[in-house]
């Protein structure tokens, strides 16, 4: 077999996934095809002898996955996913290799969406793929590319600064640099997504941002920050004032907080705190893709005299100026970067209508202290004006929690 084998062709018009498998063996080709040969009802299949064939192939048709051998001769795979990514942002990219070393892991953990070892089940390569294809499904079969666009989120100026010299001290640890991490909404997602993206997790999901770096090693946490642009300075030209990155920031923080003083020890601590941590990203990914359009729609949500019957909520302005609110985009953003479901479950509700009475899992500690927390230092997405929390109805446990996440803040100038 030479150039480029396509299984079951789409017909003209078809809905049904494509995905391109490249790998420069003919032998291991033929083996993906036959262990594959019962999904050929539910996607078009093209299999490329090389990056030059597979090239030849997109330019062809372009593909929703494409998964890649690392080591080929000439272009080799990560080669090969950098030119998917600039040429067909939209695809999402995996990689499948059986060894690589220190410089090539950390090439790919940037590059790819996903990084699978080889020899790698069906059972995880199926899982892998209807994964990505989910989330394309889901956000409209590609007519949201943002969050396959984006490599990076904007991080507070002070984050790069912070994190550089906390991996450069001597009483560096994994504890150490994940406080850091922690404290900035952009950096936590993208470790999380590469931890979670790589053979690191061995098909565990990880929540946990000390877990995360240490499962990585200081030493690859440290190249990437230093030579893969793990973190991205937030750029003012964007249109967006920095204060509101850094009021967004401080939301999410303080969110987090009060999701871990709410959770206390239970299973789902991590999963709340990291949710709530990361709740807002969606406006992050919006900043990053749609700045001119996202700062109009916040132009919207905050006008002084709204028309009667305008939004109160920012998801609805958004929704209006751009035709999806940041809580789509930032739910597809994690999914896609494989975060746990209970992560993206909490993210997704946090906007809720309906105020919760007791907090008994990550997605309603998340969706009560969004709310305290815009109650007490104002709103980044819900509606202007009087707060709607009505703290006579919460539980007494809950309601001591948040007497005691004032206190703390009270007491540590907050």
């Amino acid at each position: 077999m030479t150039g480029t084998d396509v299984v079951t062709p789409a017909a003209a018009g078809t809905a049904r996934p494509h995905i391109l498998f490249v790998d420069d063996e003919p032998r291991i080709l033929g083996g993906l095809r036959r262990m594959l040969r019962t999904h050929r009802d539910r996607w078009d299949m093209s299999f490329a002898e090389g990056a030059e064939a597979a090239l030849a192939a997109l330019r062809e048709r372009p593909c929703d996955v494409i998964v890649s051998d690392y080591r080929m001769p000439g272009m080799n795979g990560a080669q090969l996913l950098e030119r998917v990514r600039l040429e067909y942002p939209g695809t999402a990219r995996v990689i499948l290799s059986g060894q690589t070393n220190e410089d090539n892991l950390l090439s790919i953990m940037v590059l790819a969406h996903e990084f699978l070892t080889k020899p790698s089940s069906p059972e995880q390569l199926v899982a892998t793929v209807e994964r990505l294809i989910d989330v394309r499904a889901a956000s409209g079969g590609g007519i949201r590319p943002d969050r396959a666009d984006v490599q990076s989120l904007p991080s507070p100026p002070r984050t790069l600064v912070e994190l550089v010299a906390a991996l450069a001290g001597e009483e560096a640890s994994a504890h150490s640099v994940g406080a850091v991490i922690e404290q900035d909404p952009a950096a936590t997602a993208k470790i999380l997504q590469l931890v979670n993206s790589s053979a690191y997790t061995m098909a565990r999901k990880v929540s946990d941002v000390g877990q995360a770096v240490a499962l990585l090693g200081l030493h690859t946490v440290r190249g990437l920050v230093l030579m893969h642009d793990l973190i991205r300075t937030f750029d003012a030209a964007s249109g967006l004032p920095v204060e509101w990155l850094e009021g967004l920031t401080l939301h999410s923080v303080e969110t987090s907080r009060l999701c871990r003083m709410f959770a206390d020890g239970a299973e789902w601590e991590s999963n709340a705190f990291t949710a709530g941590l990361l709740h807002e990203v969606g406006q992050l990914v919006l900043a990053s893709m749609r700045p001119r359009e996202f700062a109009d729609a916040r132009t919207a949500w905050r006008a002084p005299e709204p028309e009667p019957g305008g939004p109160t909520f920012l998801c609805v302005a958004e929704s209006a100026v751009i035709g999806f609110s940041h809580i789509d985009a930032g739910a597809d953003l994690l999914r896609f970067w494989g975060l746990p479901d209970p992560v993206i479950e909490a993210v997704a509700g946090h906007a809720a209508t309906v105020q919760p009475s007791a907090v008994v899992d990550a997605s309603s500690a998340v969706a009560l202290a969004h709310m305290v927390v815009e109650a007490d230092l104002g709103p980044v997405c819900g509606p202007l004006g009087p707060a709607p929390l009505e703290e006579d109805q919460l539980d007494e446990r809950a309601r001591t929690v948040i007497t005691r996440w004032r206190r703390e803040r009270s007491r540590h100038g907050g």
